[in-house]
């Protein structure tokens, strides 16, 4: 299931905070007297680097929190969820696909909030699995999936399943891959490079005990890759085990 759990991505807040208009968002004009500016009394690291890459989220199984997102459609435009039809999909077959949003739960705090994002979630069938990732879903946050329905009446489910924000687990691992490379077989019209490192154990061991670089230089063009987190897979609460963040296993 590791090649087929989601595509993640960590939310830029930065980003959306600077270019709010752009999100849709209305923008808000503040006083600059305003007394949340003037009274509040700062609280800051002097040895604290706010432009530091924070590091990815370790390997291991994390209690998540889950919520839809909003799909691009082939038009571009945001959609609750949308249909696609893949040439190399199924043959074609046209298809409901949302996005679920994964927020970290880390009682610590250093990686609590941290969001993971499961690129379409497809409610087409896979013939040799006899199920869809849709009605999978269902099940691991909880929710029980119809016995039977259209593709439309699983994704109903998932949507309302998901609207409660429901929390499960989620295995996680380490995994480098080459940005350019995979933009330079694009351009060629060839099958995008598979990830050449993966797991936190394989990358190169720092002088701290258990903590790993996650830069790594990718052996076909020697650029610097950093590790990103890569959902392995997903967990219901009763079937998981202890996990970090939480240091407890779920509760059946």
């Amino acid at each position: 299931m590791a090649g087929e759990f989601g595509v993640v991505t960590y939310d830029n807040e930065h980003e959306a905070a600077a270019a709010p208009a752009a999100n849709g968002e209305p923008t808000v004009l503040v006083d600059p007297n305003d007394p949340r500016l003037t009274s509040e009394v700062l609280t800051i690291n002097p040895d604290a680097d706010a432009y530091a890459v924070l590091p990815p989220l370790p390997d291991g199984k994390w209690r998540a929190k889950a919520k839809q997102v909003d799909i691009k459609d082939d038009k571009g435009q945001l959609q609750r969820y949308a249909v696609f039809s893949r040439a190399k999909m199924a043959n074609g077959a046209p298809f409901f696909a949302t996005n679920i949003e994964y927020s970290i739960i880390d009682h610590s705090g250093e990686f609590d909030g941290v969001k993971l994002t499961e690129y379409w979630v497809k409610a087409l069938v896979d013939a040799r699995k006899g199920t869809s990732q849709v009605a999978t879903m269902i099940g691991k946050l909880g929710g029980k999936a119809p016995a039977s329905g259209s593709q439309k009446v699983y994704m109903d489910a998932l949507l309302s399943t998901l609207a409660a924000e429901p929390e499960l687990v989620l295995e996680t691992a380490w995994s480098a891959e080459c940005q350019h490379c995979q933009e330079v077989a694009k351009k060629r019209g060839e099958k995008s490079p598979r990830p050449f490192l993966a797991g936190m154990h394989r990358f190169p061991a720092t002088k701290t005990p258990g903590v790993h670089d996650p830069i790594v230089q990718c052996p076909t063009c020697r650029q610097q890759v950093r590790a990103q987190a890569r959902l392995v897979a997903p967990f219901s609460l009763k079937e998981a085990q202890a996990t970090r963040g939480t240091g407890q296993a779920a509760k059946k």
